[in-house]
Parts: C-alpha cells; structure tokens; sequence
C-alpha cells in the first residue's frame, strides 16, 4: 500500500513541475514568523520551501542559497506554504495542513495524510477542491484548534454533530446527498465525504462570527 501511494505522490510531484504554469497562491514556498504576517504576505527574507519528505520527518528548504534538510521539529518557524500554496503549521514539533481558518480552524496531520490539489494535466489547472491521501503510517484522524494559534486537538465526530444542532445546520447537512460516480474510486468517494464536511465546518465559522 505504501508503495501505492508513493508512485501516486511521486506522479503528482511529477505533474506539478511539469505543469508549473498555472497559477498558485503568491505565498507558495515563503515562510513567516506569524500567522498575522502571512495573511499580510510578509515572508521571512532569505529562506524558501523546497519540499516535504514523504513519509519522514524533514522538510527541505533553500536558505541563503543553501539546500538543506531540517526535522519538522527543529522547524524554526510555525508558519510557511508549501508548493502549492497551503498553510502548513508546526506544532509541537509535528506538521499539519490547515485546511479551515475561522473561529474554529482544522488540520490535517502530515504523517497520517497527503493533503493537496490535483491537477488536470489536459487543462494545465489545479481543481479547486482539496484532496486528502491517507498515507497508513497512523490511523488517520481531524484535528482542531479554538483560533489559529490555539493548541491543536483531535477533533471527534460528536463535536460535529454538535456544532451541526447549536448552528442549525444539522437538517441541511443530511438533506444534502452526496452522488457516487462509476468513475469514484473508494478513495474519490470518501473524499467527498471528507469535503462536504469540510464544506459545512466553514458555514459553523460563519455563524460563530
């Protein structure tokens, strides 16, 4: 399985560099020292990302010119996009991808799941929607904080469907059936399973605002 999942990431890396035309967030491959300096774009000068380790726990970046490697715990930074442009965040010396920002925001664990766009080679677009790839290093789990900088906890299913009854938004979630493709794969329907939630975890932000 791990083999699997290499090859499929190694061909996303693959299409990525090929396909370097379309366009991605301005903050891709910057580091800053706040959360605040990222939503301004004020990136720490003289280091850039370079890329993830797959299944380890390093991070290579560019600094001063120099290529390096650094663990995920010696990270001296908190904040920085990755090549496509998502907000990652250290905490407690593990990487996670933030994949809502509000009120209440939520991750993803880098060791237990790839996070990222696809791209359509034949439009040289990236999709619009996130994908998530369980790597099966550690069972995979969602993650949350009370505020962009609060301590990062797992987030459990109960809590949803609370939020879902104190927002009233528990009704709609349900009415909205999701459709499955002959084209779906296991993993493409479990995705959106994963972004209709995704979907709703931002209309509860809207409403704690």
């Amino acid at each position: 399985m791990k083999n699997i999942i290499i090859a499929v990431l190694l061909l996303l890396s693959i299409s990525y560099s090929a396909q370097i035309t379309y366009k991605v967030d301005i903050r891709a491959n910057k580091f800053f020292k706040t959360y605040t300096d990222y939503v301004d774009n004020k990136p720490i000068e003289g280091i850039k990302f370079k890329s993830l380790g797959t299944f380890g726990t390093t991070i290579e970046v560019e600094q001063n010119g120099v290529i390096e490697k650094i663990k995920e715990s010696k990270n001296p930074y908190s904040w920085f996009c990755n090549e496509q442009g998502i907000l990652m965040r250290v905490f407690d010396g593990t990487l996670y991808y933030v994949i809502v920002e509000g009120p209440i925001c939520y991750y993803i664990k880098k060791e237990q799941a790839w996070a990222g766009y696809n791209v359509n080679i034949t439009l040289n677009k990236m999709e619009d929607e996130i994908y998530i790839m369980p790597t099966g290093n550690e069972p995979y789990k969602e993650y949350y904080s009370d505020s962009i900088n609060g301590e990062i906890k797992v987030f459990k299913n109960n809590m949803f469907d609370e939020y879902l009854e104190k927002y009233s938004l528990k009704e709609q979630y349900e009415a909205e059936k999701l459709k499955r493709e002959m084209k779906d794969s296991v993993l493409d329907y479990k995705n959106k399973e994963w972004r209709k939630k995704i979907k709703y975890k931002k209309l509860i932000n809207e409403k704690m605002k």
